[in-house]
């Protein structure tokens, strides 16, 4: 939440990652159009949004699984508590930016921040459901 919060200052605005980003497109690709590195900027920036607040809500599920220690019908309690935790944070990181003039408040980034913690919610709950039916399943007697 340190970092997100870091992510959130003047450091991490578009006018910043902008001018890294190009250079780095430049370095790797040569010469790219306005109207297309555009493009690239805004799904970077989106694509961090959603993969640094799944990660956020993947470590929020282990740390109440640590610390809430139950059985397995524990995990939608894990779950949630670690959705919770994750609107709050985007939330405040979004409130924080309205305060920042270099950066924008937006009820859509936090909608997106939601659907990277929900997306790795769902893996979360596919693999756990895997990983239990697999040991579940009685061993084969094989001679």
């Amino acid at each position: 939440m340190s970092a997100i919060a870091v992510f959130s200052t003047d450091l991490f605005s578009a006018r910043h990652t902008e001018s890294i980003l190009l250079r780095l497109i430049h370095l790797v690709y040569g010469s790219i159009t306005y109207r297309h590195f555009n493009v690239i900027h805004v799904l970077v920036r989106k694509a961090a949004h959603f993969s640094v607040y799944g990660l956020l809500s993947a470590m929020s599920f282990y740390s109440w699984r640590v610390t809430l220690p139950g059985r397995r019908r524990w995990e939608f309690k894990w779950g949630g508590l670690a959705l919770a935790l994750t609107l709050v944070a985007a939330s405040l990181d979004e409130f924080h930016q309205g305060f920042v003039p270099s950066r924008g408040s937006s009820v859509r980034d936090v909608a997106l921040d939601m659907m990277g913690a929900v997306f790795v919610q769902i893996l979360i709950a596919s693999f756990t459901n895997l990983s239990t039916k697999t040991s579940n399943e009685p061993e084969s007697n094989h001679r």
